[in-house]
């Protein structure tokens, strides 16, 4: 028999593929988009910031919140040689899709050329439930050639919600990087996706933008604008390295001069507290080694721009220092990291040993009182079989004593000195015999029932 053959989908056309992206199948990520939920399903509350920076340093900013616009305004928005362009889309709050649709954001990438990187740097931001992909950053990307220059990565970093020393205050948050750099007229391309509309570093490029002074040094060279975004977020690692440090400390130094026949100064709080900074600090270690690949690559796009004569040899050489300088940091927190880390989980240990300490000196003592009560019990055991054994031997005899003592039924014939039994003798045995059948059948009944009482508390403790 020959089996049937199912239905396959049809492979891709060969002009669909692009042999040297990532993202071969775009459909593929444009599904993955829509299960995560990355972008909205329709356009009230979408927003796009587009800033336009001519030739003379001119900047021209505009807001929009709809397809309509953004495509009435694509005509009029020209590259410019030796132009910049900014576009920023911002999300709702950190777990939320981005403010713009599949549509805008199509558009968006069609107006900066941007085929794939941008897409699948847009996944990371996503509608979510909980703190999803905490160690997690888009791989960055270099796409270099003798036209353009592109760069796309996720930078994440710490951030503190109010003004507040508590470590609950801090946050960890993500900025997606898009940059586009056309060699021949000059011009880059900025797309940024950033957390939230009052986004530190969005305020500051803005602020930057708006200044003809500073617009012209950010031209000077093209990989300028990354170090904004770096010199903004990255220091904030020590502040929260040195939150969590403290807290550890705290309680590793309570904990250090416990003795334990004394009340416990630490609790399961304490010991959930030092669980809690050992896993804020375990995302570390991947989030450090994810910036220092993107240092990694920026420092190929440095050399990139100087191979085709973009910068000059000093631009270069500054940058070349900057991106070393970040990458010495780099190693620098992640020694802290692992620092912190390695405390809290030897602090957390001492704790749960602590406990199991306590608890078994606790168990010792109960030991030693069960031992002392059995001893006890033991020693009152024994008295009362001496005394039940003495009672054994004298109540045979006691008992003929008290039975031929009594005068009413039992006389000694003077004459004969003969025992004489009285008639009513029955007297006795019609009250003793019932008396001691109640007796034994009451002993009888309360033995019966008191196994079943124990039985029956037994389950209910259970």
């Amino acid at each position: 028999m020959i089996a049937q053959a199912q239905h396959a989908p049809a492979p891709p056309s060969l002009d669909s593929l692009k042999s040297f992206d990532l993202t071969q199948y775009r459909e593929d990520c444009w599904d993955r988009a829509q299960s995560r939920k990355c972008f909205k399903d329709d356009e009230p509350n979408t927003e796009v910031d587009w800033t336009e920076i001519d030739s003379k340093h001119r900047a021209t900013t505009l807001t929009f919140r709809s397809l309509a616009e953004l495509q009435s305004a694509r005509g009029k928005l020209k590259v410019q040689e030796n132009g910049l362009r900014a576009i920023s889309i911002n999300q709702a709050n950190s777990w939320r899709p981005l403010n713009v649709t599949r549509e805008m954001f199509e558009a968006i990438e069609s107006a900066a050329g941007a085929a794939g990187l941008l897409l699948n740097l847009a996944l990371s931001f996503h509608d979510k439930s909980m703190a999803t992909e905490e160690a997690f950053s888009s791989a960055p990307t270099l796409s270099s050639n003798a036209s353009a220059l592109e760069i796309a990565y996720s930078f994440k970093y710490a951030i503190q919600k109010v003004e507040s020393d508590k470590p609950e205050s801090w946050s960890m948050r993500q900025t997606g990087v898009y940059q586009k750099y056309d060699i021949k007229s000059k011009h880059s391309t900025w797309i940024f996706m950033n957390p939230t509309k009052e986004c530190l570093f969005q305020k500051r490029l803005m602020q930057l933008l708006l200044s003809p002074s500073h617009c012209a040094k950010l031209k000077d060279h093209p990989l300028l604008i990354h170090s904004i975004l770096f010199a903004t977020f990255f220091p904030n690692w020590r502040d929260y390295l040195a939150v969590y440090e403290t807290r550890v400390l705290t309680v590793s130094n309570t904990t250090m001069t416990e003795r334990i026949q004394d009340t416990l100064r630490v609790n399961h709080q304490m010991l959930t507290s030092i669980r809690s900074v050992e896993s804020r600090c375990l995302p570390l270690q991947a989030i450090f080694r994810s910036f220092g690949k993107t240092l990694s690559m920026l420092h190929q796009g440095n050399d990139a721009l100087r191979e085709c004569g973009i910068v000059q040899h000093s631009s270069w050489q500054a940058m070349k220092q900057l991106l070393d300088n970040y990458d010495r940091s780099v190693d620098a927190y992640s020694q802290g990291a692992l620092f912190v880390q390695g405390r809290a989980a030897t602090t957390a240990q001492l704790i749960a040993d602590t406990f199991s300490f306590k608890s078994s000196h606790t168990a010792q003592e109960q030991t030693d009182y069960m031992l002392d009560l059995t001893s006890s019990t033991v020693d009152d055991s024994t008295t009362v079989r001496v005394i039940t054994i003495v009672t054994l031997i004298y109540l045979p005899s006691t008992f003929m004593a008290t039975l031929l003592g009594m005068n009413s039924f039992f006389e000694m014939d003077p004459v004969t000195r003969k025992l004489i039994v009285s008639p009513q003798f029955w007297i006795f045995i019609v009250c003793s015999v019932p008396l001691t059948a109640v007796t034994v059948l009451y002993w009888w009944l309360r033995r019966k029932r008191d196994p079943k009482q124990g039985k029956g508390k037994a389950e209910l403790e259970v």
